[in-house]
């Protein structure tokens, strides 16, 4: 029997969390089956329980994946010679891919998963660890941005970053309750609250 490489494997998962997601945004979480999403997949149903046990697997496997596709976009981040530019960069970029995401109905989705992490341990374990490596990767920018003397050193990194973090997700919630929100006019006041805290003239 040949062996499965590991890019078809995480294909397949791709697929199946894609799957899902297009059931989620159009059922809800509850409402959806594991039958709706092995039928939206068009895979048999031990195929999609090879991969993955239930929702709950499926749903925390994509606040994983989502978190490993920014690990990337945080490094280069925190590796800039320009800190304060590469945070607003960073952001501007974070809000261009919520805008993206909602005409996909996925921040729907992600709103429902963070109200199954209140009542599911594990499931909330995935989305704090993901928010933990996020504030704590922003804190670090802002510290380096304080160091190069481009940020108020009052101001508390780990707070600053809190924000931050808190306009990011509040978007998320806001674009999934108005897809038509103006992003770029959102963005624009987070760079005029940044600029607020700069050295910057």
């Amino acid at each position: 029997m040949p062996k499965v490489s590991e890019q078809h494997t995480l294909a397949r998962r791709q697929q199946i969390i894609d799957a899902a997601y297009r059931c989620f945004a159009r059922k809800g979480f509850h409402q959806t089956t594991m039958r709706d999403i092995y039928q939206e997949a068009a895979l048999s149903p031990g195929a999609v329980y090879h991969y993955f046990g239930g929702k709950h697997e499926i749903i925390a496997a994509s606040f994983d994946f989502d978190y490993q596709r920014s690990i990337d976009l945080f490094t280069a981040a925190a590796a800039s010679d320009d800190p304060l530019q590469s945070l607003t960069d960073l952001i501007s970029f974070m809000f261009t891919g919520l805008r993206e995401a909602a005409a996909l109905g996925a921040g729907r989705v992600n709103v429902q998963g963070w109200g199954e992490a209140l009542i599911n341990p594990s499931l909330r374990e995935v989305v704090r660890q993901s928010l933990e490596v996020y504030r704590t990767a922003t804190a670090d920018i802002v510290r380096r941005a304080q160091a190069a003397g481009q940020i108020d050193q009052a101001v508390d990194p780990a707070a600053l970053s809190n924000a931050l973090l808190s306009l990011y997700y509040g978007l998320e919630l806001q674009l999934a309750l108005d897809p038509q929100l103006d992003v770029e006019q959102y963005a624009q006041a987070v760079r005029a609250l940044l600029h607020s805290v700069s050295q910057r003239p």
